[in-house]
């Protein structure tokens, strides 16, 4: 039992029989016309006690007889009492069935698996904000917390709003470049793929096509490949880009590791990570708006074009207002997308230049604190802070963006 992760198994056992007995619970109570619903969360009930009660009881009996097969039988414990709920549960008469079990049966498993994996996460990591944890430390009898990882209160929120610190300088500066970085992306982004769609949109079925899967092709591309291809592109000795510069006359630029480059008071290193990211993210805004544009009925546009408008001013009083809801629901897209940008940043800067870091995002600032210097309690504050910023915003975008009428 030694070289036995349990942590790791009760994840599995709860895991796996919850949402094996939520889903097939339902089906056997809706073909014995009994509630798929009553099923599904006696199932998942059912499922996760059996589960973690005998697939323990496997794992300690079978290990010292065949370790090699134990933790693989382990995982059969959530049989033990699905089974006899699933053979003896009694058949009841109803003359009008619902057939609801595959309803019952999808939904469920669905639910736990977010709440498990979502909400569960996010509620631990709203705890966390409050104490000085670390994985390393013995904390107190329940879930670690107390004792040796105390409890700080609000002291990490004012430490942020302070900037005392380096903890607290650093926040400031990732908050500083999150923000930049993401009133860099959303509207270039915006301004590419609209009129680019329509453009894409005029032209021949099979060009449509062609040039609607050529522009998405990025998006379904490696981050890290996306990275480590710019990357070759801004290398201040033979990136292409140099190598371009080289060729006019004008000395190569440290793009990625020069801190004193810069474009309009915005660090250069800064500027080509919102390039490579553009690169890669604006197929899947195009792709939206073009399903979007198709969408769009052609009398509206003829009327405008027989009432003698151009077509600028055909795109610009028909197309756009009628693009509103697409314009809302791509740029919250955008906005959580930017926020959360990590990858890029990871393998081409690694958060530099300079000292405190030009290209250093939230993101990237929650990682490292939490993996390289286990300090889980301030990355939580951290990605607190992050969330409700992000919140705050698709609450703005959403006010802002929102219509009252549907074509």
């Amino acid at each position: 039992m030694e070289n036995v992760d349990l942590q790791a198994f009760t994840l599995y056992w709860l895991v796996i029989w919850a949402v094996l007995g939520s889903a097939i619970t339902p089906l056997i109570f809706d073909h014995k016309h009994r509630s798929p619903w009553r099923g599904a969360l006696l199932g998942l009930v059912v499922g996760a006690a059996s589960g973690q009660l005998f697939g323990r009881v496997i794992l300690v009996l079978l290990m010292p007889v065949v370790p090699q097969l134990a933790t693989w039988l382990s995982m059969l414990g959530g049989l033990v009492l699905l089974l006899p709920l699933w053979m003896f549960v009694k058949p009841v008469q109803q003359t009008s069935p619902a057939h609801q079990g595959f309803v019952a049966g999808t939904i469920t498993p669905l639910t736990f698996y977010l709440l498990l994996l979502s909400v569960f996460p996010l509620a631990w990591a709203l705890l966390l904000a409050f104490f000085d944890y670390s994985p390393r430390r013995a904390g107190g009898p329940i879930l670690g917390l107390g004792e040796g990882n105390p409890f700080v209160g609000l002291q990490y929120f004012q430490t942020m709003i302070s900037g005392e610190g380096r903890d607290g300088l650093i926040f400031q500066n990732s908050f500083r470049n999150t923000l930049l970085f993401t009133a860099l992306v959303v509207p270039i982004n915006m301004l590419i793929t609209i009129p680019l769609a329509a453009m894409i949109e005029s032209v021949h079925s099979f060009m449509k096509t062609v040039f609607r899967t050529i522009y998405f092709l990025p998006v379904v591309t490696s981050s890290v490949g996306v990275a480590v291809m710019w990357g070759y592109i801004y290398n201040t000795q033979y990136g292409l880009l140099n190598g371009v510069l080289s060729s006019v006359g004008i000395q190569p630029i440290g793009w990625l590791q020069d801190p004193r480059a810069n474009l309009l008071g915005v660090p250069a290193a800064l500027i080509a990570v919102v390039i490579a990211y553009l690169w890669q993210d604006f197929g899947y805004n195009l792709v939206i708006f073009i399903a979007a544009l198709q969408n769009i009925p052609d009398q509206m546009k003829e009327a405008a074009r027989v009432d003698g408008a151009s077509p600028l001013q055909v795109f610009w009083y028909i197309t756009l207002p009628l693009l509103r809801p697409t314009i809302l629901v791509t740029s919250v897209l955008t906005v959580i997308s930017s926020f959360q940008v990590f990858d890029l940043i990871q393998v081409m800067t690694q958060g530099g230049p300079g000292r405190i870091g030009q290209t250093r995002v939230l993101v990237l600032d929650i990682y490292e604190n939490a993996f390289r210097f286990e300090k889980m309690g301030w990355a939580a504050s951290i990605s607190v802070v992050m969330f409700l910023v992000v919140a705050l915003l698709t609450i703005i975008q959403t006010r802002v963006l929102r219509t009252q009428w549907e074509y």
